[in-house]
């Protein structure tokens, strides 16, 4: 099922990437919605369409869009179906970064090494925080960024990227998450 789908990308504790190339409609933008950062090729586009062809948005689309882009930009999106660009869609806060479509595939693992070489464990916990921080009061999004900050201080990665700091070189993250 499809929702499922959606509900395991968001609760997934690794960062997962959206890469895009070509067209990205309907369920598409939904399931590039859901993912934590995406990468686009210039040749993309993007289009909701659901109302053009006389339904209402599926995929969870009217959750994160509200969230990406702003309630008044996901009505127009939602409502309208109007096609844009690569860069269109950077604009609105839907991609992160847009290549050349010729380099997508180098990009999107460029960012994937990077991201796995990282600290996983800090990533997790950063994921969860920031998808919990819209729907949480700030003194309890306070107590959850202080109780994962100290669970993040005694994971080796912690000391790893302490030392690398004081040492002035980069970090060799082992994670474990």
């Amino acid at each position: 099922e499809v929702h499922s789908l959606i509900i395991a990308i968001r609760r997934m504790p690794k960062p997962v990437v959206a890469s895009v190339s070509g067209a990205c409609a309907g369920f598409g933008l939904s399931f590039m919605s859901a993912a934590d950062l995406a990468i686009a090729g210039d040749d993309s586009y993007y289009t909701l369409a659901y109302t053009l062809i006389g339904t209402s948005p599926d995929g969870g689309s009217t959750y994160a869009l509200p969230r990406l882009v702003g309630l008044k930009k996901a009505t127009e999106l939602a409502l309208l179906g109007d096609r844009f660009d690569a860069a269109t869609a950077q604009d609105y806060g839907l991609v992160n970064w847009v290549v050349p479509a010729a380099d997508l595939a180098a990009e999107t693992e460029k960012l994937a090494a990077r991201l796995a070489a990282g600290p996983t464990v800090a990533y997790g916990r950063t994921k969860a925080l920031l998808q919990r921080s819209l729907d949480n009061p700030l003194e309890r999004q306070l107590q959850l960024e202080a109780d994962n900050f100290a669970a993040c201080a005694v994971e080796p990665d912690f000391a790893e990227g302490v030392s690398a700091f004081v040492e002035k070189r980069r970090a060799a993250f082992t994670g474990r998450a």
